[in-house]
């Protein structure tokens, strides 16, 4: 019960399942033996995850559907899909001897599952499937990994490996089952569509296989379950063995599928010798049935009783690749499958052979399926309905505020704007990008415009006035460059987004809006220092009351004075005036009085930003007339 338990946890849906984790014991007792084979001494040796149990492995399309891993790495691994041809997983566990006699080379990371058991009958079946990373690369190569299945007890010689070739007494290997040797009992993978490549990662396996065991009946054996990496620990391989198969050899058979009801199968016991009880209380060798179910005989032996039994079920049940649908004309892209069922073929409408088709369009699409020689067929209707397309307008510009109504031009079942209300029309105030969702029946549209606006025009080339000591380059820019949208002036007459100047003067730019037609203009004073060092002093004034050449001042062609002082003396070297502004006048006056009229020397020193001197000396005569 522990073990249906833990199973039945385990999703089971179209994929491959490995559940890792589970005991020798439960893996041999639960999941590996049929009715009425007694075990004891259940053992395993080897890494704990190169032992596990899998499910959905007809899904899959491996050949068994349920049953338990061994690998020479991790069972888990044999988890598709096949997307690499040189999978490995160096565990570090040493081989097995057994193993090495047969390989004659080194074994490694090897797997051994062991056990005693006691048969009721004479015979003993199990099915398994060899598979392997090894495939086809390395065939002949006479290196590659090693199983076996090694029976010892009465009757047998010391260990007998019972994994043979179908009908022969040849071992199966990499190198006997192959492409080109025994090629019905073996199947590459690497077909991309199919289940095995898509679940499965192995390159290649064999078919399914079955091993033989002809004992004496009610008495003890041990098998020895292994299968080892040899010489290296490159590429890893797999055996696969199915659930309840190791068991008493019947003639009822595997479990069978008919195509309709109308069908009689005749179950046969396989043990003319003894006393048998079938699930209908009929005790003849042989029974006939007619209908789907599950059958069962209990034959008795010597030392107790067992039981084998066949579900007979329909070949092929109905299908359904989906209901009929609606799709949006610009939304088609539907996948149609069986969900959760496996068919031998598969053929399309569109002709696709494969387990499921995208749909990119609409139209009538159907599906034939076989399976066991019996077909089943489904079509589904996929219609496109037209998308409600709209507009919202071009993206716009407006000249002062926003205040504009955007609405779609159709009509819909509902719509929905960017801030989640309902309205048809949406009124604007603010520049932006607005959106609005149209839906009609199970299609949707979205439209966005972007409305922007201007409602002033300012250019800014610079400060009011700029000063440089020496010359130079100066780029004066409206920081505009769209001319096609502005229209530039400037009073050079260059009619570009910006200019470079390298003469003193005052420069404006007069810009206009071509679309709201503002008008913003700018100027900037440029000046070059070195060339504003130039000063005028008069050589003479008169200071005699007539209102002309009155006052006697120096003036200099500067922007920035960090120092000023002017010094007049007369001819006797008496200063006469003194003054440290370049605002002040002198009006000829000293101690009171007018000055006679004569020759008289002056000096000024000055300082600026661009004088690199802390002084600079100037001198000159000035006359005073009367």
């Amino acid at each position: 019960m522990l073990l249906i338990i833990l199973i039945g946890s385990i999703p089971s849906y179209a994929q491959f399942i490995v559940g890792e984790g589970f005991s020798a014991q439960v893996l041999v007792g639960n999941v590996l033996v049929g009715d009425g084979v007694q075990t004891r001494n259940i053992s395993y040796t080897g890494h704990n995850r190169a032992i596990a149990l899998f499910e959905n492995g007809d899904d899959a399309e491996l050949g068994l559907d349920k049953g338990i891993i061994i690998s020479s790495g991790i069972a888990a691994e044999s988890k598709g899909p096949n997307n690499t041809l040189d999978n490995t997983q160096d565990l570090g566990y040493p081989g097995d001897k057994t193993l090495d006699k047969i390989a004659s080379l080194q074994t490694g990371d090897a797997g051994v599952l062991q056990f005693d058991f006691k048969p009721q009958t004479e015979e003993i079946e199990f099915k398994y499937i060899f598979s392997s990373e090894e495939y086809i690369k390395y065939v002949d190569r006479g290196f590659n990994d090693v199983f076996g299945f090694f029976i010892s007890g009465p009757g047998i010689t010391g260990e007998q490996n019972v994994a043979k070739i179908p009908g022969t007494n040849v071992e199966v290997t990499i190198d006997n089952v192959n492409h080109k040797k025994n090629a019905q009992f073996f199947k590459m993978n690497d077909q991309p569509g199919s289940n095995s490549y898509k679940y499965l990662q192995h390159n290649a396996q064999t078919s399914v296989l079955k091993a033989n065991l002809t004992l004496v009946a009610c008495e003890w054996y041990t098998i020895k379950l292994a299968l080892a990496d040899v010489g290296d620990r490159d590429l890893d391989s797999w055996v696969f063995i199915g659930s309840k198969s190791f068991k008493h050899k019947t003639g009822i058979g595997s479990d069978t599928a008919f195509c309709s009801e109308n069908f009689v199968q005749t179950l046969d016991a396989g043990h003319p010798t003894r006393q048998v009880l079938w699930s209908n209380g009929e005790r003849t060798q042989q029974i006939k049935v007619s209908g789907y179910g599950k059958y069962w005989v209990e034959v008795f032996t010597q030392c107790g009783s067992f039981k084998d039994e066949i579900n007979i079920l329909p070949a092929i049940k109905e299908i359904s690749i989906g209901e009929d649908t609606l799709i949006c004309g610009n939304e088609v892209n539907r996948e149609l499958q069986v969900e959760n069922r496996v068919f031998d073929s598969y053929k399309w409408s569109t002709g696709d052979t494969t387990p499921s088709l995208i749909v990119k369009k609409p139209g009538d699409y159907w599906l034939e399926v076989t399976r066991s020689g019996c077909t089943a067929s489904d079509t589904v209707k996929i219609n496109e309905i037209p998308v409600p397309v709209f507009s919202l307008g071009t993206d716009t510009l407006i000249c002062g505020d926003i205040d504009l109504d955007i609405k779609p031009n159709i009509n819909a079942d509902d719509f929905t704007w960017f801030d989640g209300s309902k309205n048809g029309v949406m009124r604007v105030t603010e520049p932006g990008n607005y959106w609005l969702r149209a839906d009609l029946g199970v299609c949707h549209y979205i439209d966005t415009i972007a409305i922007t606006n201007r409602t002033s025009l300012d250019v800014d080339i610079g400060p009011p006035e700029i000063s440089y000591c020496e010359k130079q380059d100066v780029r004066l820019t409206t920081q505009l460059n769209d001319t096609s949208t502005y229209s530039i002036r400037w009073n050079t007459g260059d009619e570009v987004g910006a200019i470079t100047v390298n003469e003193s003067g005052l420069y404006d730019v007069t810009v206009t809006d071509k679309i709201c037609n503002f008008i913003a203009s700018d100027q900037c004073n440029v000046l070059f220092l070195s060339e504003a060092l130039d000063y005028y002093v008069p050589n003479a004034f008169s200071p005699n009351m007539d209102g002309l050449n009155e006052s006697f001042s120096v003036q200099f062609g500067l922007s920035e004075v960090d120092t000023f002082k002017i010094t007049i003396y007369n001819l006797w070297g008496e200063q006469v005036y003194s003054s440290e502004s370049l605002a002040d006048r002198w009006d000829g006056m000293w101690k009171g009085a007018l000055v006679p009229g004569g020759t008289y020397v002056w000096y000024a020193v000055l300082k600026t930003p661009c004088l690199p001197d802390e002084k600079r000396y100037q001198s000159g005569t000035l006359t005073i007339m009367r």
